[in-house]
């Protein structure tokens, strides 16, 4: 908390120096936390855009050496200025992510220089594309590819070529989003390794082949990506990761560390520790504060009200709190909306001494659905759960608040991987809410009511919309439809690719 009152007051004072901070702030810059607190308002990207759209670099509180951007709901970019002093904070966050992912305990240290990362992530101008220009200028780490050879590929390109090129090389770390690893898992494990090309006769690939092959043999099932790279460390990130934290296990063989970044952080702004048994903020990277939900709940009904925060020495167990942000090094957000929901689960690890709180990725504030008052607000972490405990395999789902009858429900649009009938899907995923959310079990016996029905999309679905979205030249951010609460045009797209029957 020192750390982040010194590097706000500090951040403080060169705010005051510019046009942009005094829109903000006006004339005159607090001069303590609390101050700042009583007197500046909680503020979204709206109250920069005159500003930020047209990089209006003179109104700043300091030069940017870069521009990046991020896509928002309106398919709309938001640009974000990148310090120098930030940028170098960037690789910071990345280099203290990959040192905990490769390692399982208190000062073991297992990353060398020159281990190859293959790193799958958004190139530049995304703010992760920085994170893998800002990080070799701290540590010698290989890419595979090269950074450059990344920008010039498409997204799933960049993913193919790592992993080929890394039956060459090898593989120390990988840096992904959860369900990317989880598919390449799954194709191997129905075989996909086994398919001979021109590149496997290259002596290194057919000796690691070779190796995986015979471990594969002893453990009496197919090739998974364990066999053939012994990773160190696996960065990941996604709402998806507890999910699916078992299968990424089994089938890369090591424990993923997941990171909790954002472009108006910058970057990396919280990260596990070696425990993986929770998120723990960087103190230096953005001055901290929570909205308890109750008072984000009473925003979203009154948006005149101003919610009260909370710092981080003042969060409470169990409770769901929307992430609100304050650069530092010159950056321009100021108590920022994140729209990100966090709940935190210990004040400390006692057994790994970390006298740190760490918290868990809870959804979205803009993606919770409330099902007459009775449920409260069910977010994507929840449905996602509830998908996965029914064991049904599936490529791609969106749900949403419908009327379904004479009261509103959930309405689920899922492509299944194999032939399930949309009641049956419909009861199971039912079941699964009722042992996860006591409120929902007092809906449904209050109105007597199932309040979920589901719509089986024919399969390809989701990868015709994909298709059909980069042919219009959309965004990377929009390829895919958002989980929750998609509009009327996404589901009419979803039904026409799959003319998917209810039930």
């Amino acid at each position: 908390m020192d750390i982040q009152e010194r590097l706000l007051l500090e951040q403080l004072q060169l705010m005051g120096r510019s046009e942009l901070g005094r829109t903000i702030m006006g004339e005159h810059p607090p001069q303590s936390v609390q101050e700042f607190r009583e007197r500046v308002p909680i503020t979204t990207y709206e109250d920069y855009a005159f500003c930020l759209d047209e990089r209006k670099e003179d109104l700043l509180p300091e030069k940017p050496v870069a521009w990046a951007h991020t896509s928002g709901r309106s398919g709309s970019y938001k640009w974000y200025p990148c310090t120098a002093r930030s940028f170098a904070k960037i690789g910071e966050g990345v280099l203290a992510w990959l040192i905990l992912s490769t390692t399982n305990q208190r000062g073991v240290v297992r990353l060398e220089p020159g281990d190859i990362l293959v790193y799958n992530v958004a190139s530049r101008p995304y703010m992760s594309g920085f994170g893998a220009m800002s990080l070799p200028e701290l540590f010698e780490m290989r890419y595979v590819p090269t950074v450059e050879e990344m920008e010039q590929m498409s997204f799933q390109e960049r993913i193919q070529a790592g992993f080929r090129m890394g039956m060459r090389t090898g593989i120390d770390v990988v840096g992904s989003i959860s369900s990317v690893l989880v598919k390449i898992g799954d194709e191997f494990s129905k075989g996909a390794s086994a398919k001979v090309s021109a590149a496997m006769l290259h002596p290194a690939v057919l000796a690691r082949m070779g190796r995986a092959w015979v471990r594969s043999r002893l453990a009496r099932r197919a090739i998974l990506p364990r066999d053939l790279w012994r990773v160190k460390g696996i960065m990941v990130s996604g709402m998806d990761t507890d999910i699916y934290r078992d299968r990424i296990r089994e089938y890369w063989g090591v424990e993923p560390t997941e990171g909790y970044g954002m472009t108006e952080g910058p970057a990396t702004i919280a990260v596990q520790a070696w425990d993986r048994k929770g998120l723990y903020f960087l103190p230096d990277v953005s001055f901290l504060e929570f909205i308890p939900e109750s008072e984000w709940t009473r925003w979203r009904a009154d948006e005149s009200y101003m919610p009260k925060t909370v710092l981080l020495d003042e969060v409470e167990l169990g409770t769901r709190y929307e992430v609100v942000l304050t650069n530092f090094y010159g950056g321009p957000m100021m108590r920022y909306r994140l729209h990100d929901l966090v709940e935190f689960v210990r004040y400390r690890d006692e057994d790994e001494g970390i006298e740190l709180p760490s918290m868990t990725f809870a959804g979205r504030v803009a993606d919770l659905i409330d099902l007459a008052n009775f449920t409260g607000l069910i977010d994507e972490k929840l449905i996602w759960q509830a998908i996965a405990n029914t064991g049904i395999p599936h490529e791609e789902w969106a749900v949403r608040k419908e009327l379904l009858g004479e009261h509103a429900g959930l309405h689920l649009y899922i492509e299944l991987k194999e032939d399930v009938a949309a009641e049956d899907v419909a009861q199971r995923v039912h079941e699964q809410l009722m042992d996860l959310n006591p409120f929902y079990v007092d809906l449904v016996s209050f109105l007597e009511i199932r309040p979920m029905q589901v719509t089986v999309l024919r399969q390809g679905t989701f990868q015709r919309y994909t298709q059909k979205q980069m042919a219009a030249g959309v965004d990377v951010a929009h390829l895919k439809p958002r989980h929750m609460n998609a509009p009327d045009a996404v589901i009419a797209d979803l039904l026409h690719a799959g003319d998917g029957t209810g039930g």
